[in-house]
C-alpha cells in the first residue's frame, strides 16, 4: 500500500535507494530494516504517518527509561542569607595585609594615643579607664601597655605589631604592686591561680593612676570574695546542725531532774531523792 497514513510493503533496495535520494527515508538507517517493515526497530519513513498497533512497538518506545534525577532543592531565602553572611565575613589578603600595614604604622608611631593597638581586644561592653605606656626613649621602637578597662585589667607585651596579652577579670585581680624608679615605674598584677605579670619603665605618672584603680577594685573585689566565703560557710553550718531532737516527758510529782554527763547527749536522768542521805543531798557535808 502506498499514500500518506498507510503502510509500506516489503521495500526491495532500489526503492529504498531512491527514497534515501529523494530525502524521503534517513541515510544512515540500514536498509535491510525497511525490508522487514515499518514495525522493524528504526525502519520508519520520513513524512510518512504509519499507524502502527501496540503489537508492533519498536524497540525504542519499549524501552523503559528511568525518572530524571531530581536536583537538590536550591537554599531557601534564609539559607542563602546565612551563606552569603558567612562569605562575607572572610576577609581578603588585601584586606588583611592592609590591616597590618595599619598596625605596624600605629606600632611604630610615635603619638601617644595607642587607642588603635588595644581596640581590637574590648569586648562589645567594655570601655576604657586608664592606660599606662612605657616611655619613648632615643632607642626604644615600641613600647607596652597597660590598659584598665570597666572590666579587667589588661597588660600588653609588644615587639612591633606582636602582641601578647596577659588579662585579668576584678573578681580574680590579687597583689597589684607598683615600683617607682628614677625615670620609670614598673607595674605587676597577680591573678587568682598565682600566675603575675609585670610591664617595665612605665610612665611614672600614668602607671599611679592604674595603681590607685586597681587598689580600689581589689578592696571591692577582696570584700566580695569575704561575704561569698562567709555565706558559703554559714550555709554548710547551718546544714551541719540540723538535728531532730525530741522533747523529753515533764517529771512526775516527787522526781527531780539531775543534770549528768550523758544529759548533754539527750538521754534524761531521773532519780527519786526521797530515800537520798544527807552526804549526797549535800555533797559538801562529810557525813555525821
Amino acid at each position: 500500500m502506498r499514500g500518506n497514513g498507510q503502510v509500506f510493503g516489503p521495500l526491495d533496495n532500489q526503492r529504498l535507494s531512491k527514497l534515501a535520494a529523494d530525502g524521503k527515508i534517513d541515510a544512515s538507517t540500514d536498509i535491510a530494516q525497511h525490508q522487514h517493515g515499518p514495525w522493524y526497530p528504526a525502519g520508519r519513513v520520513k513524512g510518512l504517518k504509519f499507524p502502527v498497533s501496540q503489537a508492533h512497538v519498536t524497540a525504542s518506545e519499549s524501552v523503559s527509561h528511568p525518572p530524571p534525577l531530581q536536583q537538590a532543592a536550591a537554599p531557601g531565602p534564609s539559607g542563602r542569607r546565612v551563606i552569603d553572611a558567612a562569605l562575607e565575613v572572610q576577609p581578603t589578603h588585601r584586606e588583611e595585609f592592609s590591616k597590618d600595614r595599619q598596625r605596624l604604622r600605629a606600632a611604630l608611631s610615635g603619638e601617644a594615643d595607642k587607642f588603635a593597638i588595644i581596640e581590637p581586644y574590648l569586648m562589645e561592653y567594655e570601655e576604657p579607664v586608664a592606660i599606662a605606656v612605657q616611655r619613648k626613649f632615643p632607642f626604644s621602637v615600641f613600647a607596652d601597655i597597660v590598659l584598665l578597662s570597666s572590666h579587667r585589667l589588661m597588660l600588653f607585651k609588644r615587639f612591633f605589631n606582636k602582641v601578647d596579652m596577659f588579662d585579668v577579670n576584678y573578681v580574680d585581680m590579687q597583689d597589684v604592686k607598683i615600683q617607682q624608679g628614677f625615670f620609670t615605674s614598673s607595674l605587676s598584677a597577680g591573678c587568682a591561680d598565682g600566675s603575675t605579670c609585670i610591664i617595665h619603665r612605665l610612665i611614672t605618672d600614668q602607671a599611679l593612676k592604674v595603681y590607685r584603680l586597681c587598689q580600689d577594685i581589689e578592696t571591692k573585689a577582696r570584700i566580695a570574695r569575704r561575704q561569698f566565703e562567709l555565706e558559703e560557710n554559714r550555709s554548710r553550718t547551718t546544714q551541719m546542725n540540723v538535728h531532730n531532737v525530741i522533747a523529753s516527758p515533764a517529771p512526775q510529782p516527787g522526781e527531780q531532774l539531775h543534770p549528768v554527763p550523758g544529759s548533754a547527749l539527750g538521754l534524761p536522768y531521773r532519780q527519786d531523792i526521797s530515800q537520798i542521805g544527807s552526804e549526797q543531798s549535800d555533797p559538801y557535808r562529810l557525813g555525821g
